[in-house]
């Protein structure tokens, strides 16, 4: 039966197990917020392939809120709560919502890429005040995608050559991972086949 399993890290206790049977979803990933205390849940296809949308859990009373809206893929949650980015390779989609200090979800934009975006990377705006920008590697092209959250600004940060092909990473699905360098530092770092990329978050440039 797929489940959530909450356990307290302090006791390292089972506290509760969170049944999502009645959705038919298998978790994936999980991202969380803790404005409203939400779990997004990524599930896997159903036994037809179906992709269904994310299922969302209340942190708090643990119960199944529902599915956020027709969002699908992999969700990630910037560091200060306020935004959920999700990403669906199939449909090729990044999907951004902004999340109130309430807890309401709201969808703010959405952007059409064929990067096949392997892992994403939040930094600090060093333009912006409490904002963040989200940077996306590429599992199979030499760009990286840097998006503005505040106002869907796009740019692509170019010439980062070829990444480690999917087969050659077993490890991980994510065959290009993307790092940040800490809640002030200016510095992301990629990898390729056969290099490190160090990227300047400020200027949105490689080093």
């Amino acid at each position: 039966e797929p489940v959530l399993q909450k356990i307290d890290l302090e006791t390292m206790s089972y506290i509760k197990t969170i049944s999502l049977k009645d959705y038919s979803c298998v978790p994936r990933s999980l991202a969380y917020t803790h404005l409203g205390g939400y779990y997004f849940i990524n599930c896997k296809p159903d036994t037809t392939g179906a992709v269904l949308p994310q299922l969302i859990v209340d942190g708090v009373t643990d119960s199944i809120v529902g599915y956020n809206g027709d969002v699908t893929g992999t969700p990630y949650v910037s560091p200060d709560g306020h935004y959920l980015v999700s990403i669906d390779d199939v449909k090729g989609l990044m999907r951004v919502q902004t999340i109130s200090v309430r807890g309401e979800i709201q969808d703010a934009f959405d952007i059409h890429t064929n990067l096949h975006i392997s892992d994403v990377a939040f930094q600090s705006s060093f333009t912006e005040a409490h904002q963040y920008n989200v940077f996306g590697s590429s599992s199979t092209q030499t760009d990286v995608l840097f998006v503005e959250l505040s106002s869907g600004k796009v740019k692509m940060v170019k010439s980062l050559k070829e990444p480690l092909k999917p087969d050659e990473w077993p490890w991980n699905n994510k065959n290009r991972l993307i790092e940040g360098s800490g809640l002030f530092g200016q510095y992301l770092m990629t990898p390729s086949k056969q290099s490190l990329f160090i990227l300047d978050g400020r200027l949105n440039k490689l080093n």
